[in-house]
């Protein structure tokens, strides 16, 4: 059997793979990475440290200087990094201008997932991802201090979702008090304030707390920053554009989250929400 250049396989492989986990990029076909090659990109700290980082952003595109800046890394040492990644078929890259932007590649990590657990494991394995059917989801939103967006993110779904979703909020530095204005402006929308105050993001990881169904960061910062999740829930990174005027910012997460309150996530298959999230990385309007 022939291999393609850069280690790729051809659609039917030595280790069995089948032509219909091709996975594709938004400019053409590619065949389906070669695990060896994959989990021999991923089997580095720093290689593992920069899908991740774009994985959190994803869909967005990163800036090389960005990923490097993140990360702690130069520019030879990424360089070298970012292509032996396009290699294995883990990340994609774009040309807009004079700059290279870097995403994960969601169809690479998906063909990998079925080669590995599908093909080498039999199905086994499969990380479980919460009970099935009518329950309550728990929504986490993460922002960097919890005293603004993340705030009003919180009190926006309980407002939209009613008692299908649990709504909770939390912030990646120390817990310190929210925006008396921004408390008074929630209030005045009618949003139930009662229960917002400003909470640590490890009041939600440590034992005992409710486990999450979804997590949404808010802003590119709490997006590099924020920690790995237990329990595989779904994860969304939501741009905000800066210095967001409170009724800006309130009608920006009205909208994005209003499309979410409006799944039935006891029904909706799970590729289907976290399409929706995803659909809504971006400010309403922006390009």
């Amino acid at each position: 059997m022939a291999l393609h250049s850069g280690n790729r396989l051809s659609p039917v492989s030595r280790d069995g793979l089948p032509e219909m986990l091709q996975c594709s990029n938004s400019r053409n076909m590619e065949p389906v990475p070669d695990p060896v090659t994959a989990f021999a990109a991923l089997a580095h700290p720093q290689r593992l440290g920069v899908v991740r980082l774009l994985m959190r952003h994803y869909p967005r595109r990163v800036a090389a200087g960005e990923i490097g800046a993140v990360l702690g890394l130069k520019p030879s040492t990424l360089s070298g990094y970012l292509a032996q990644l396009m290699d294995a078929g883990l990340i994609t890259q774009e040309r807009r201008a004079t700059s290279l932007l870097y995403a994960a590649s969601v169809d690479g990590a998906a063909a990998l997932n079925a080669a590995w657990i599908g093909t080498v494991c039999g199905g086994r394995g499969w990380p479980e991802t919460g009970a099935p059917g009518r329950r309550v989801r728990n929504v986490l939103f993460v922002g960097q201090g919890n005293a603004g967006p993340s705030l009003v993110a919180e009190a926006v779904l309980r407002s939209a979702a009613g008692e299908a979703v649990e709504s909770f909020s939390a912030g990646l530095s120390g817990a310190g008090e929210p925006d008396p204005a921004l408390v008074e402006f929630l209030a005045r929308q009618g949003h139930d304030i009662g229960s917002l105050w400003c909470k640590p993001l490890s009041v939600w990881t440590e034992a005992g707390a409710p486990r999450m169904d979804i997590v949404i960061t808010l802003g590119d910062r709490a997006a590099s920053r924020a920690p790995d999740w237990p329990g595989c829930p779904h994860r969304a990174s939501w741009r905000l554009l800066p210095d967001m005027p409170l009724e800006a910012l309130h009608d920006d997460l009205g909208q994005r989250i209003g499309a979410l309150a409006r799944l039935d996530l006891a029904l909706t298959p799970p590729e289907r929400v976290q399409a929706v999230l995803d659909s809504m990385a971006e400010p309403p309007g922006s390009v």
